[in-house]
C-alpha cells in the first residue's frame, strides 16, 4: 500500500511502496555482477598475456636466436636425429626487423616451441629439399612468435639460415583450416592452389584466433633461390635487419 502525505498548502504527496526484492532475482543480480567482474578479469589476463608476457618472453626468444652461436651451433641438416636439435635461424621481415627465432627437431611444446620458439614436424623434409618443410609456433602465448602469420603477403620472403645453407622462400597464400586438415603440411599440400610434385615448400603452422585455438592457420611459401653461408647474410634481407 502507499504512503499519502498532505503539505500545510493542500498538496498531497503519494509516495510508492518500498519493494524488496525477492531472493531469486537478488541472486541473478549478484551472479550477473560476479559474471561481469570475471569477465573483466579474463580481459585483463588476455591483456596481460599478449601485450606484456608475450612480448616478454618473444625478446627473450629473439636475443637467443640473435646470440646463438653463430652457424658452428647449428646441426648439420644431413644429421638432425633428436628432438630440440637446433638446425637453423628464421627471418621474417614481415614480422619486424628485430624478430627471429631459432629452429628445433620436433614440435613439442616443452622444450621446442615454449622455449626455443619453432618446431620442425618430423616427418616432413628439411629445408631446400623437394617437398614440404613444414614447422609450427604459438600464435599467444610462450612469445607468439607466428602471432603475425596473418598479416603476410604478397611479396613476402622467409629466410632460413643453416650451417651450410641459406634458404629463401617467397609466399604463396594463407588459409585458416580445422584441426583434422593435417593434409596441409603432406609433400603436396592440400588446399593450396596449383601444388605440384617436386616443387620444394615450406608450410608454416600455427593454432587460431589465439588463445581460443579452434581451428589453424597455415601459410604457404616455395624455395626462391639458396645462398652459401660462406657468403654471408642475404643482401636483400641485411637491409632489413642491418649489421646486427
Amino acid at each position: 500500500m502507499s504512503d499519502i502525505q498532505e503539505l500545510p498548502d493542500g498538496t498531497r504527496i503519494i509516495w510508492a511502496p518500498i519493494v524488496k526484492p525477492k531472493r531469486f532475482a537478488f541472486a541473478t543480480q549478484v551472479f550477473g555482477e560476479i559474471l561481469l567482474t570475471a569477465g573483466v578479469v579474463l580481459m585483463l589476463f588476455v591483456g596481460y598475456k599478449t601485450l606484456f608476457q608475450d612480448n616478454l618472453v618473444g625478446n627473450q626468444q629473439s636475443d637467443f636466436a640473435k646470440n646463438f652461436t653463430e652457424r658452428d651451433g647449428f646441426v648439420p641438416l644431413a644429421e638432425v636425429a633428436n628432438d630440440a636439435d637446433i638446425f637453423g635461424r628464421m627471418y621474417v621481415p614481415r614480422f619486424g626487423e628485430n624478430w627471429t627465432r631459432l629452429i628445433a627437431e620436433g614440435t613439442r611444446w616443452h622444450p621446442v616451441l615454449n622455449e626455443i620458439g619453432i618446431g620442425h614436424y618430423v616427418n616432413t623434409v628439411m629445408p631446400g629439399e623437394v617437398g614440404n618443410f613444414a614447422i609450427a609456433a604459438h600464435r599467444g602465448g610462450f612469445g607468439g612468435a607466428f602471432r603475425d602469420i596473418d598479416k603476410l603477403t604478397t611479396g613476402d620472403l622467409v629466410y632460413i639460415e643453416t650451417k651450410e645453407t641459406w634458404f629463401i622462400y617467397k609466399f604463396l597464400e594463407t588459409e585458416v583450416v580445422l584441426p583434422t586438415d593435417v593434409g596441409v603440411i603432406a609433400t603436396v599440400p592440400e588446399k593450396l592452389d596449383g601444388a605440384t610434385y617436386g616443387s620444394r615448400y615450406l608450410t608454416m603452422t600455427s593454432c587460431t584466433p589465439i588463445f581460443i585455438n579452434t581451428e589453424r592457420i597455415v601459410s604457404w611459401f616455395e624455395l626462391e633461390r639458396t645462398q652459401s653461408t660462406a657468403a654471408g647474410m642475404p643482401r636483400d634481407l641485411k637491409i632489413v635487419v642491418g649489421s646486427r
